[in-house]
């Protein structure tokens, strides 16, 4: 009895991990449930970290922006 149903989770194994993969990168599965990227937001993500990194100038204003906020907040309380 052992045997078969080895053979049985053999032969389940292999369409269980496809269909798992494929409902994981699947646009129905969004549709469906709403949960998880779009294939759009995919894409973007897969474009890479580099091309959305902000310049040195951007990360200075952006500091500069949190500090003038911060000393508001000081002068406030």
């Amino acid at each position: 009895m052992a045997g078969i149903w080895r053979r049985v989770r053999d032969a389940v194994n292999p369409v269980s991990t496809s269909f798992t993969s494929w409902w994981c990168h699947s646009a129905l599965r969004h549709a469906l449930t709403g949960y998880g990227p779009t294939a759009r937001q995919r894409r973007l993500m897969r474009r890479g970290t580099l091309a959305s990194m902000p310049s040195a100038e951007q990360m200075k204003a952006r500091k500069r922006a949190i500090d003038e906020l911060l000393k508001r907040d000081d002068q406030q309380v």
